[in-house]
């Protein structure tokens, strides 16, 4: 007697029904283990994602140049208005140079009062900053060469001064200064250290040089190369400039960093990598026990289905479609094990997603990869008991009872 493929399957499909408690023993191991390879790379995706947002909040394709105060280096020379003269002359990779300077100052308006970052730039900031404006306008040259009294408020800043109420318009002192609103930039949220990148406040870099004063030079000069396959090459070719404008001798420490946020950027992105396919390896490891899961509930099946397979054979059935029935089984078991587990997985994902504020990260790739991973961890760990299955004596299957 022939026992065709499809009475394998339909019987496969009937084995959870008649025994739904072993059955749901028997896939618990492979939906955690296919759940926790969702859940995990999906961990390790948000967070890189979330680090890597952080470090973009510096601006792209950037160089910033900070004096530097290391313990080995010579007393620094500050940065002057003459490395950015140098910078803008001598340069022949880079589309902007920057000059900001620094103060943290009290900010007050209607008697409420918020302690800020206070920054003196150029309109070209918004190109090397990563700054955007929501309402309103950032100021422009003339602002800078007038030393008009104007400034942009972070979102932050304008949210504790201001609440609901509108700031355009409205009259700040910045220490003792005085400045009219003209824009709010975009939330930005927090820097990787912890900073809160929306307490903040811009006024032209003339305006703060006359009126606040910048007894340390700049605090930064933020350097945009013409491209990003010209980052490496302006890095070099700001250090050569700055070398000569700081005299310094060769083979003497420099006295200035030149530091690109895109390179943290990559680091903290192959950093991510390498941790999400740590975890992703961890996860799978949890497969491999579901899949072992199934092939001792399998090989305790076959035990107890000896007779049943003697029967099965003493009328006609073949080794090769008593193994086929054992593994129509398996795959049976291994596929709703792989959906429970994909449901856990894209649960687990979603909730520490929100919990910890990054984006959910679950891809298509993941879900159906690691799906087709624990359906074939399970047939491959049910091929053990199937082939014993198919080898039973027909003759001694039929003694046992």
């Amino acid at each position: 007697m022939r026992f065709p493929a499809s009475d394998s399957i339909v019987m496969a499909l009937q084995v959870p029904v008649r025994n739904p408690g072993r059955s749901a023993l028997t896939t618990l191991g492979l939906a955690i283990g296919v759940g926790a390879f969702i859940a995990m790379v999906s961990f390790g995706r948000g967070a890189r994602t979330s680090v890597v947002a952080q470090f973009e909040t510096l601006g792209s394709n950037v160089l910033r140049i900070k004096a530097y105060y290391g313990p080995d280096a010579r007393q620094p020379r500050p940065l002057t208005d003459e490395d950015v003269t140098a910078l803008r002359r001598e340069s022949t990779t880079l589309e902007y140079v920057v000059p900001n300077a620094a103060s943290n100052l009290n900010v007050t308006h209607a008697g409420r009062t918020v302690s800020t970052a206070v920054r003196g730039t150029t309109p070209e900031s918004v190109h090397t900053g990563a700054r955007q404006v929501a309402a309103g306008a950032y100021f422009d040259q003339a602002d800078v060469a007038q030393r008009n009294k104007v400034c942009v408020l972070g979102a932050g800043t304008a949210a504790e001064l201001f609440g609901r109420t509108d700031a355009l318009g409205q009259v700040v002192t910045v220490g003792t200064l005085p400045c009219r609103v003209i824009g709010v930039l975009t939330e930005r949220g927090s820097s990787v250290s912890g900073g809160d990148l929306d307490e903040l406040l811009l006024m032209p870099l003339s305006t703060f040089e006359a009126y606040i004063g910048m007894p340390s030079g700049y605090f930064v000069i933020e350097a945009r190369p013409q491209s990003r396959a010209l980052l490496q090459a302006a890095k070099t070719e700001v250090t050569d400039i700055l070398r000569r404008t700081h005299q310094t001798q060769p083979g003497q420490d420099l006295d200035f960093r030149v530091i690109s946020p895109d390179e943290v950027t990559q680091v903290a992105d192959q950093i991510g990598g390498i941790l999400t396919r740590l975890l992703a390896g961890i996860a799978a490891v949890s497969l491999l026990v579901g899949g072992i899961g199934i092939m001792n509930i399998q090989l305790v099946s076959v035990a107890e289905r000896t007779h049943e397979i003697g029967i099965r054979a003493a009328i006609g059935a073949s080794p090769e479609q008593i193994m086929r029935q054992f593994l129509a089984e398996a795959v049976v078991l291994a596929a709703l094990g792989s959906l429970a587990g994909v449901a856990l997985g894209l649960l687990a994902s979603t909730l520490v997603a929100q919990r910890m504020h990054w984006p959910q990260a679950t891809g298509a790739d993941v879900v159906i990869g690691s799906a087709l991973f624990g359906i074939a961890v399970g047939t491959i760990f049910g091929y053990i008991p199937a082939k014993r299955a198919a080898n039973l004596d027909p003759i001694e299957a039929l003694r046992r009872e």
